[in-house]
C-alpha cells in the first residue's frame, strides 16, 4: 500500500487494504512499512476489530520489517489503514 504525502493531498486522506486471512493457531503477519517526512501520518493494522500495530510520524529513512503473531483459529479480516495528516495543508 502506498500514499504520497506531496501535493495535492488533503489532511485525513487515507489508504485502506482489508483482506480475509485463515488462522491456524501459528499464523504470523510479515510486512515492510516505510514512513520518512516531517509529515507523515499513521499506519494501523487490525486484526478484526482489535488494533495490533501502530506507528506514526518520521520512522527514518528505511524500510522497517514488523512481524506479528496472529492468535486465534479459523476465517478473520485483516485491515490496514494508512492515515495522513497535516497541521498545514499544501498550496498548488
Amino acid at each position: 500500500m502506498y500514499i504520497e504525502t506531496s501535493s495535492p493531498r488533503k489532511p485525513g486522506e487515507n489508504a485502506k487494504i482489508s483482506r480475509l486471512v485463515t488462522l491456524s493457531g501459528k499464523s504470523c503477519l510479515k510486512f515492510y512499512y516505510h514512513m520518512h517526512g516531517g509529515h507523515m501520518g499513521t499506519l494501523n493494522v487490525k486484526l478484526c476489530d482489535r488494533l495490533i500495530f501502530s506507528k506514526n510520524g518520521n520512522q527514518g529513512n528505511q524500510w522497517n520489517m514488523h512481524q506479528l503473531r496472529l492468535q486465534g483459529r479459523g476465517s478473520k479480516e485483516v485491515r490496514t489503514r494508512l492515515t495522513w495528516y497535516s497541521t498545514r495543508q499544501h498550496t498548488p
